[in-house]
């Protein structure tokens, strides 16, 4: 049953700030931080601090040496149930091995030295270079980070539309902490419904699928520069038009250097960069015109929100 209906708003999607998501079960969404990181308001601009700060005094711990400090930092995350985000079958379920999965991705990052390399300066890097860490990945541990601020907008959405919260404050999870710079315990009043902690999300941060991922670098970004460095080199894979100008198909690049030399496109990707770090720098500040481009971004509309809730209500029925 949706928010709405659960406690009889009187409203729909159309009419929310937040998902107006199915409680019983996981929807297909995620937070993604790029839409965080952009957008006007008190509440935006808070938790872009927090999730810049988290990762920049991970940069920071590693860069003084202190690798284990930093690895740790890792240690707190878990697979959260609250928002109901994700892609469980059935009800959500935050039993998924996050935590150490999470401390192994941060070991293998160490182990390739990608933050020497200059791969890795902020959360959704992770998502681009490092293999197995995807969407799901990284909105579990953004959503940890910032627990606390969607405990704020859970309480200022409840007040809204008078959702009832408990009365007394209780354990809701770990939240990165920007001012004191370590993971502490949230209590808080919650919004609590058949046992559950529920938090819920804006819809303007919610996706089905993140525009900060190595597929959009690797096509957008290396390798239109490898087209470009193929032509200079004059190698076998440059062909004229009519109009004698030449030009190298993306595919033929692909067919060479990623299919044919046996890379996924994360280590393809990652060798590309350490050549040069501009490519994923010019990267990171192309997200926000992709993203305020209306006809190239992946906002979804209130339409799409109810039919993710409908297809997760139908998975449901058909566990």
């Amino acid at each position: 049953m949706r928010v709405s209906e659960y406690f009889d708003l009187g409203v729909d999607q159309n009419e929310l700030d937040f998902v107006d998501i199915d409680m019983d079960t996981d929807v297909e969404l995620f937070i993604d931080p790029t839409w965080i990181h952009i957008q006007k308001g008190e509440w935006f601009e808070r938790t872009s601090r927090t999730l810049f700060g988290y990762f920049d005094y991970i940069v920071e711990l590693y860069e003084e040496g202190k690798k284990e400090e930093a690895r740790e930092l890792f240690g707190f995350s878990r697979e959260p149930n609250e928002t109901c985000f994700g892609v469980s079958k059935g009800q959500p379920d935050g039993t998924g091995p996050s935590e150490t999965m999470l401390v192994e991705f941060f070991d293998e990052v160490i182990s390739n030295d990608m933050i020497e390399n200059g791969l890795i300066r902020r959360l959704e890097d992770l998502h681009v270079f490092v293999e197995g860490f995807g969407p799901d990945r990284l909105s579990d541990l953004v959503t940890n980070v910032i627990r606390k601020h969607l405990v704020d907008f859970t309480k200022e959405q409840c007040q809204q539309h008078e959702i009832p919260l408990t009365e007394d404050p209780v354990e809701i999870g770990w939240s990165w902490n920007q001012d004191k710079r370590e993971w502490e315990i949230v209590r808080d009043q919650a919004l609590i419904v058949d046992d559950r902690v529920k938090l819920l999300v804006p819809k303007s941060i919610a996706v089905k699928v993140f525009r900060y991922n190595a597929s959009q670098y690797c096509s957008h970004h290396v390798l239109v520069r490898r087209q470009k460095e193929h032509i200079a080199s004059g190698t076998s894979l440059v062909q004229k038009r009519k109009d004698q100008t030449l030009y190298v198909n993306k595919s033929d690049i692909r067919d060479l250097e990623i299919t044919g030399a046996n890379k996924n496109e994360k280590k393809y990707v990652a060798e590309q960069t350490i050549r040069d770090t501009t490519l994923i720098e010019e990267f990171r500040n192309s997200i926000d015109n992709v993203l305020r481009d209306s006809s190239r971004t992946n906002r979804l509309s209130n339409e799409d929100f109810i039919e993710v809730v409908r297809k997760s209500q139908e998975r449901l029925r058909n566990v």
